[in-house]
């Protein structure tokens, strides 16, 4: 019988469903979803995981949490509590403080309460990137200078190790012809407080009306309540097996986020021949390298040059193929699917 692992997270996005796929190789992964879209529930939540767990902990070896907040901070607390291992997976959010647009867990006195005792006391973090441990943040000056947890925590102990996500390139490619002048930007909680400059639009808005001849659609973004441009279209979320194409129509990928971990929607278009145009935050800058084109600041006079060095380059289908192969070269699922279960292997 296979060894029994707890996984706790707050959606089942494309990420969590990987990383649960990947751990079904070599365990019983029995899973909990904490679901946060209802503030007024919380405590009913809670009652539903500590009964959750109680049920299961006892015949499990392993607690991992995707994400840190208050959805881990009991897992992780029964898991030493009962000798058990435990894991965080850093992804973002977790990580980072924005007070200008009140976003992060850093930024909210009990989230951040939670959030720090979750990953001084789990046995191994796992960050997506690198950025998410501590970099200098330098794209806009209306928050801290440096973002990541060690930056939060600086008396954090537990070890961690980098593993990006992964792709496969089987599922994102291009099968058809570009869209000339097409922007795509793909987002969620775009309706938030904090979802509207959190991703970008309020730039991609304002940089709408200085290219007439273009479209950006945004994709998730049907419920945003400000004017849009009338090149600016707001569409609702795309199921994920229609995604492929529609990112293959599109000629770049944009996106202009104040904050990012690794995200997916990046490398889905990427692999779908995109060209991407991203904000220099997170690991965005890593993942694109020289394969498109990085916006160093928060600035639209900044952005209107990026853009307009983009819409007239003359090897746009080779900066797309080039965009592709840096995803299929550096972040596989294969990859991603070896280091996890390695370092998972190591703690039991």
């Amino acid at each position: 019988m296979k060894t029994k692992v707890l996984y706790f997270h707050t959606g089942k996005s494309s990420f969590v469903v990987k990383d649960i796929e990947i751990l079904k190789i070599n365990y019983q992964v029995v899973d909990f979803l904490f679901d946060t879209s209802n503030k007024k529930r919380y405590w009913l939540q809670i009652v539903r995981q500590l009964y959750f767990i109680f049920s299961n902990i006892f015949s499990a070896k392993l607690i991992v949490c995707q994400f840190a907040g208050h959805h881990s901070f009991f897992p992780i607390l029964f898991s030493r509590f009962f000798l058990k291992k435990s894991v965080v997976v850093a992804g973002g959010t977790d990580c980072v403080a924005f007070p200008s647009i009140q976003y992060g867990n850093f930024n909210n006195r009990f989230l951040s309460l939670t959030t720090t005792f979750s990953l001084k006391s789990c046995d191994l973090i796992l960050p997506v990137h690198q950025t998410l441990v501590e970099y200098d943040y330098t794209y806009q000056a209306n928050d801290y200078k440096k973002q990541g947890y060690q930056f939060f925590v600086p008396t954090i102990k537990t070890p961690y190790q980098v593993i990006p996500n992964g792709y496969d390139a089987q599922k994102w490619f291009c099968d058809t012809e570009k869209e000339n002048n097409s922007f795509v930007t793909i987002g969620a909680g775009l309706d938030s407080r904090f979802g509207f400059k959190l991703k970008g639009i309020d730039l991609i808005f304002e940089i709408a009306k200085k290219f007439p001849d273009c479209i950006f659609y945004i994709l998730g973004g049907s419920g945003i309540n400000h004017q849009a441009p009338s090149n600016v279209k707001l569409l609702d979320k795309i199921p994920n097996h229609e995604l492929r194409a529609i990112l293959s129509k599109m000629r770049f990928y944009l996106q202009l986020s104040m904050s990012e971990g690794f995200p997916n929607a990046l490398s889905e278009g990427m692999l779908c021949e995109c060209v991407p145009i991203v904000s220099n935050v997170g690991g965005m800058p890593d993942m694109v390298s020289d394969n498109g084109f990085i916006l160093q600041h928060k600035n639209l006079t900044e952005l209107y040059e990026v853009l307009d060095k983009a819409l007239h380059h003359n090897h746009l289908d080779q900066i797309g193929q080039q965009a592709r192969k840096r995803i299929t070269e550096n972040y596989t699922f294969s990859n991603r699917k070896d280091k996890l279960l390695s370092a998972v292997n190591q703690l039991m």
